[in-house]
Formats: structure tokens, sequence, C-alpha cells
């Protein structure tokens, strides 16, 4: 029933995104944003004469046909991301822009509540949310472990955060708390977060960074996601977690070697885990959860270095879980030694 449900809302969000985008001239992403913001309002909203009374009949019988208010937070999160998928090929959106699929999501999930000692009430933040797939798809699971988290996204496109905002509001009844900012030079009074994540996205920088970046490039631009790495630590908490998505070389690579002097001098690094290879059609493109915590945290514990199995190995991939367990096990008496 639960399949069905998810195709159900998939085909009335992409069915309605398509109308308003043929009919009022939008790209599939806005059309996706209005259709969602209508179902929220239960109600079609209009400007200058759009959309026309046939697609605002299509839309109310999506609003109508459909009990929106009792549907489960994951059917219409799942909804949403295939609606997602959909309108981003059709837009040719660019690859930054991608969502964080799924299994990403569990995988880092698993590890955040293994080490991250999660309760009631603590921040649950992500600097790089885009639509919030990531952040939506951690806090389901966090919630399956009865944990109740704040949320935060930020993020500096506002397409992306207009639709992360209209999901959050469907999803999640609007309880997330989002803010529109360029992370690299942000001044603003963000909340400090338990846990911080990010799927960083690849690249340079199209400006000179303001401030001090130990990682910004001597001549020409700098790495954004370099650059973000560095900026994580400002919005962890002293005994809080940082989670990264990175490129697998990120550490190895020839431009890594500011990186790593940040990395070394300025944070307590605790894991970098390569994802699974096939996650990923083009190794290229390989990544890996790199955890690091604030420089003065308690502990010496060394560092957990691997990578997970293929999720099809199910002996291999519990036998991996495991190591981690241990792992986890070892630091925590560490920290209380």
């Amino acid at each position: 029933m639960t399949q069905e449900n998810i195709a159900r809302y998939f085909d009335a969000l992409t069915q309605g995104a398509q109308a308003l985008s043929h009919d009022a001239d939008l790209s599939m992403i806005d059309g996706l944003i209005e259709v969602i913001a209508d179902i929220n309002a239960g109600d079609v909203h209009h400007e200058q004469g759009k959309p026309t009374p046939a697609v605002t009949e299509q839309i109310q019988n999506i609003i109508a046909k459909i009990d929106w208010q009792n549907a489960t937070s994951t059917d219409l999160r799942k909804a949403v991301q295939l609606a997602i998928l959909k309108v981003n090929r059709d837009d040719q959106t660019q690859a930054n822009h991608q969502i964080t699929p799924d299994g990403i999501g569990y995988l880092l999930a698993d590890l955040i509540l293994q080490t991250a000692e999660l309760k009631d009430g603590d921040t649950l933040l992500d600097f790089a949310v885009g639509t919030s797939n990531l952040l939506n798809t951690v806090n389901g699971i966090v919630e399956m472990n009865d944990i109740a988290v704040k949320r935060i996204g930020i993020d500096n496109d506002d397409i992306q955060l207009a639709l992360a905002a209209a999901a959050d509001e469907l999803i999640n009844h609007d309880q997330t708390t989002f803010y529109q900012e360029d992370v690299v030079s942000l001044d603003a009074d963000i909340p400090k977060a338990k846990v911080v994540i990010a799927d960083l996205p690849v690249g340079y920088y199209p400006i000179q960074p303001e401030g001090a970046y130990i990682t910004q490039a001597d001549d020409g631009r700098s790495f954004v996601h370099q650059l973000m790495i560095e900026k994580s630590v400002d919005f962890v908490t002293d005994d809080g977690w940082i989670y990264l998505i990175v490129p697998a070389n990120i550490l190895s690579d020839k431009d890594s070697k500011k990186l790593l002097q940040f990395v070394t001098n300025e944070t307590r690094l605790k894991a970098f885990l390569q994802l699974p290879n096939d996650f990923f059609q083009d190794q290229r493109a390989a990544k890996a959860i790199l955890v690091l915590r604030k420089r003065d945290t308690i502990g010496n514990s060394e560092v957990l270095m691997g990578q997970y199995p293929t999720l099809k190995d199910i002996k291999a991939l519990q036998k991996f879980l495991q190591d981690i367990k241990t792992w986890v096990k070892l630091d925590k008496e560490q920290d209380r030694a």
C-alpha cells in the first residue's frame, strides 16, 4: 500500500508541476514549488491571470482527491524526492544541485546515531541543504529511533531553498528553520548544532573568500568544498560532531596540502569512510564520509578508516558495521578515561 501511495503522490506532484510549468512558462522546478505551495495552502495561488481555469481545476483536484494531511512523512518524502529527480532531469539541473541519494543518507544516519549520542532537543544542521533530501532522510531515521531534534538548513540558492521550505511544510509541518546565506562569507548569527552535516558542492568558489581561510588558494580561485570543510567548525557545538560527504580523494589529491594542514591542526579527525563503489557509476565521482570534531574535544582514539562494501553483500556489510561499533565503543571508553 505504501508503494501505491508514493506512486499516487508522485504522479500528482509531477503532473501538477508539468501543467503549471507549461501554463505559466515556468521551469519544472518552479512548477513543483508552486504545486506543493498550493497543496500546503489548500488553494490555488494566482498571479497575472495564471494558472488558467483549466489548470486551476487540475490543481484543485490534486488538492482535494488526496488526503495530504494524513499521509506519512516517509511516503511524502519519497514522493517529493522522486518528483525532484524528475524535474531536475527535465530542467537539466547542474550536478551540484542533484539530491543526495537515500543510500548515502541511511549510512550517514546510522553513523550519526552510533557516534554523536543525539538526544531530544539537540540540533541537526545541514549547511548545504539544497532541496533538503539528505536532512529529511537523516531526520527520518533519527525519528525512527524516538529522538526529536531541531533542524536548520542553510543554502545560498533561492530556488533550491524555496523547494526545501515548501517540501518541509508538506512533510514536516514547517518545523525546519531555513537561512538563505552564502556560508563561506556568512557572518549571520546561526545557532550552533550538536550534529552538522552536508553533502558538499565540489568546484571553485567564484570570488575571493572574505576573512582568513587556511584552505584558500595563494593564487587564483579556492576550492569551495575545502572552504566549506573549514567553515563547518563554526556551526558545531563544543561537544558536537561534523559529518561531511566529500570527494573520496580529498585528503590525497595534489591540492590537499592546505586542507590537511587545517584538518590536522584545527580539528580532531575522527573518521574517513569511503562509500560503496557501486553507489557511483563513474569512480572519479566517488565520495566518502569525513567525520570531524573540534580540536579541543577530549579523547585520543585512532582514526576510523575504511570503505563500506557493496550493500548487496550482506555479510560483508554486517562485518563492516560491527567494526564501526567496536571502534565507537573503544572511542567512548577512551573519552571517559
